[in-house]
């Protein structure tokens, strides 16, 4: 079957048209280092990177959490670490108050250490996280405790989603650090601590110096509680973070295998295209010269 001159010119003419599309996109790709710019080149490619990239960033989210997390979290371990060195010390004025060896005006100047240091309890127990959240108030607004001890927060902490399936207490409520301790508060604690200091009495004094010491040995269980679970907490958070890492790094590397230009890969098809290119030019010139020819017999 005899095939004309034109036929061969148009197939040498689609021929270079399609190898140049092919080279604009395979420079394209290697410039911009992405497989594909727009949805419609790749649809199924698309719709995963569209998944996989609302998945990373579903982790930046949980990782920013964490963070403030971490923050509050720390500041909650410093504050608990001051009030043990607190508590601590109003145990040894009681200690010291109870030997025989006192005389009143010491116990007084005992007394009068303690009384300062419950206002400084009540100082740490409204502390806040350098951004005028209390501590201590759970998911409550404003200061944690009034002035004469009251819990003014919540008794539930705010839940925050550090990694997938997992979320964590924010920090530790009011209630539980400062509140019931054999009986009553440790503010009433620390009230009965001073009012024993002070008694004159010797064996009224001696009974309730025994008893302050034991509430006061029952603030420091809930203050040692409190310190254990703001460390598990702290020990979650850096489980969290490692299955952030290792769920993002999982990520990237699928998203790097779908989304970026293989160089190498894409250096060799635009050599062969290349040289599919010079090939097909070579014919098309060869075909618009017997082209002409015709034409002019």
């Amino acid at each position: 079957m005899r095939v004309s001159s034109e036929t061969l010119f148009r197939s040498a003419t689609g021929a270079m048209q399609g190898h140049n599309g092919t080279l604009v996109q395979l420079q394209e790709q290697i410039g911009s280092g992405r497989r594909f710019h727009h949805a419609h080149e790749a649809p199924a490619a698309a719709a995963s990177v569209m998944e996989w990239e609302a998945a990373q960033a579903r982790i930046a989210a949980q990782a920013g959490a964490a963070d403030r997390v971490q923050h509050r979290l720390g500041m909650t371990e410093a504050a608990l670490d001051d009030a043990q060195v607190m508590i601590d010390r109003v145990r040894e004025q009681l200690l010291s108050g109870r030997s025989d060896t006192r005389s009143d005006s010491d116990r007084i100047l005992l007394a009068d250490e303690v009384a300062g240091l419950a206002r400084d309890w009540l100082q740490l127990a409204n502390r806040d996280n350098g951004s005028g959240e209390a501590l201590f108030a759970g998911t409550g607004l404003g200061a944690a405790f009034d002035a004469n001890g009251g819990y003014l927060g919540s008794t539930v902490a705010r839940q925050v989603e550090v990694a997938d399936g997992q979320q964590l207490p924010d920090g530790l409520t009011g209630d539980r650090v400062f509140g019931d301790a054999g009986g009553q508060d440790s503010f009433a604690w620390l009230a009965a601590a001073e009012a024993a200091l002070r008694d004159a009495d010797p064996a009224t004094r001696h009974a309730a110096l025994d008893a302050a010491l034991a509430g006061i040995d029952a603030v420091a269980e809930n203050l040692s509680r409190a310190r254990t679970d703001t460390g598990n907490r702290l020990n979650a958070l850096d489980r969290a973070a490692t299955w952030r890492e290792g769920a993002d790094a999982q990520l990237s590397l699928a998203l790097s295998r779908l989304r970026d230009t293989d160089l190498i890969d894409a250096a060799t098809q635009l050599a062969q295209t290349s040289a599919q290119q010079s090939a097909a030019q070579t014919a098309y010139l060869q075909i618009s010269s017997l082209s002409l020819f015709d034409r002019l017999r």
